[in-house]
């Protein structure tokens, strides 16, 4: 596999840097929905399917309303529309600030990405995520 160049992966850093400073900038432009719910359609996205077919909700319900709440710092909030959301959402600000970082100084953040085997990176991901969609179930249901 060819050596990236210094300036490829500055460039690289910066462009995933920006993506999700993008992504935590259009958090903050919506309002987060009092439901814990719905701030989605504020993009012009439909109302969840899966709450309107079964009135259950689907794994990722919440995710922007969580984001939304998390820019802001409303962290109980934040986590009560989806915990794994509000993770995702501190993970795209160090995510961020390290894309910067790295596009600035030419510091490599590598020694971190290799710390954990993907095996065990994806099953704790799996694991966050059925547990905050269970966590989700319940609370939709009225039982927390």
């Amino acid at each position: 596999m060819p050596v990236k160049s210094e300036r490829s992966r500055r460039l690289h850093a910066f462009g995933i840097g920006l993506v999700a400073a993008v992504l935590l900038g259009l958090a903050a432009m919506l309002s987060p929905s009092t439901d814990g719910v719905g701030t989605h359609q504020q993009l012009g996205l439909p109302t969840c399917g899966w709450i309107l077919a079964a009135d259950f909700p689907c794994p990722t319900c919440g995710m922007t309303t969580a984001w939304s709440h998390t820019v802001r710092g409303q962290l109980s909030s934040a986590f009560m529309s989806q915990p794994l959301g509000m993770l995702l959402a501190f993970a795209a600000g160090l995510v961020a600030i390290g894309g910067f970082v790295t596009a600035l100084t030419g510091y490599s953040f590598q020694w971190l990405l290799y710390r954990f085997s993907p095996t065990k990176v994806l099953i704790v991901l799996a694991s966050l995520a059925f547990l905050s969609w269970v966590f989700k179930i319940l609370l939709h249901r009225g039982v927390l």
